[in-house]
């Protein structure tokens, strides 16, 4: 009777068209196990890999390691996805970046790595994975390379969760670099141009009173466009407010977005504006028109911006070119603070970036410590008669 080989090698073609060899071989019950990737495409490399891992004891694994769709079934699905139940207790993710990351995965993941078993995804199958998603053909436009390593963060997260499990030993995405990806250019505002955004007869601009606030008030504070919409009037003090929450299309998340809550001082004219928002509104939301139960809707926002910007003689193209939208609001803080000699930690401080040290270090918010930063504001909000010229001798 012929014995059995300790194991074969044979090669696969892989979705890519690239061939890579594998190897099965049985158990000590004499029970054939299923094919493992060797990473190696020359048959004699892999034959002498599958020798060393014989040598080392390791050549027929402890326990069948599950296929990438066994794995991933009920993933990103906050009822049946284990991960994010921990994740909830642990450090919650909100619904948005759930949202991204289960697009990622139907649209770019599941079907690519169905039928790989979790350890046959090496790096070099990641990298041939990428490959195929910046491919432009007739039925898809390749992704950017910016958008590439958004869809790689969310398998990296299921890989390592893999591992967190003790499915896998190590997560191969760790030994797969980030794409280099094209930095955006993003003009900003200057300071003229935002005098004439907000002109005393603010109608002359904007279609809405309430948009024309809350885009005052992120030229002033740099306010993301979450919080700008979550801010609450129990929230806003005399002299300055408290961020601690964002609002988008899921609704409310009572954190930011790197979940450190901040303060930003405001001058006293900012809070006189608004006022009259909390008096409609309330402890609610502040740029509301229903009482506060709710904030305007984002592409007003937006919408109202791009019509403001034509009106002081920014049209679409230039708008276009320059990158402007309502982002460039907290660039345009971050240089006016920084232009106006306040000090780094404090820019860090009062726009969110910060470090746990920096954060820790403002616990104890005191406005009188950042009489600079009212000082710029109320220079940008300050309305200004043009200078009359001088009669000619």
């Amino acid at each position: 009777m012929r014995a059995k080989a300790i194991f074969t090698v044979f090669g696969r073609k892989l979705p890519s068209g690239k061939q890579v060899y594998y190897y099965q071989c049985y158990d000590e019950k004499g029970n054939r196990q299923w094919a493992k990737s060797t990473g190696i495409t020359k048959k004699t490399e892999a034959v002498a890999y599958c020798m060393k891992l014989f040598r080392d004891g390791l050549l027929i694994p402890e326990q069948k390691v599950p296929t990438f769709a066994e794995f991933s079934a009920g993933w990103w699905d906050i009822e049946t996805c284990r991960y994010l139940k921990w994740r909830q207790l642990e450090d919650p993710m909100s619904p948005g970046t759930i949202y991204i990351h289960k697009s990622n995965f139907e649209n770019h993941i599941k079907d690519y790595f169905a039928k790989y078993h979790l350890d046959e995804i090496t790096p070099d199958v990641i990298k041939e994975w990428r490959l195929t998603m910046s491919i432009t053909d007739e039925t898809k436009k390749g992704l950017k390379p910016k958008s590439i390593n958004l869809v790689y963060i969310s398998l990296q997260l299921m890989l390592g969760e893999a591992v967190r499990t003790k499915i896998l030993k190590t997560n191969p995405c760790r030994e797969v670099k980030k794409l280099k990806a094209e930095e955006i250019v993003r003009d900003i505002l200057s300071v003229e141009e935002a005098r004439k955004l907000f002109p005393p007869d603010w109608s002359s601009v904007w279609d809405n009173k309430v948009v024309f606030k809350a885009h005052r008030l992120a030229a002033c504070t740099g306010l993301r466009v979450g919080e700008l919409l979550g801010l609450k009037g129990e929230f806003i003090f005399d002299d300055y407010i408290y961020i601690t929450g964002q609002y988008n299309r899921f609704g409310y998340t009572p954190h930011t977005k790197t979940k450190h809550n901040r303060n930003i001082p405001i001058t006293t004219l900012m809070r006189q504006e608004l006022d009259e928002l909390l008096q409609a509104n309330g402890d609610g939301f502040v740029f509301s028109e229903n009482g506060g139960e709710t904030p305007i809707p984002i592409y007003r926002v937006n919408r109202d911006f791009e019509r403001a910007l034509e009106r002081i003689g920014i049209d679409h193209d230039e708008r276009l070119k320059r990158n402007l939208s309502f982002h460039a609001w907290r660039h345009f803080f971050n240089t006016l603070l920084r232009m106006s000699g306040v000090a780094d930690s404090k820019v860090q401080s009062v726009t969110g970036h910060l470090s746990k040290k920096m954060t820790e270090h403002y616990t104890h918010f005191d406005t009188r410590k950042f009489t600079e930063i009212r000082d710029a504001q109320t220079e940008l909000l300050t309305h200004k008669e043009p200078e009359k010229a001088k009669d000619s001798a």
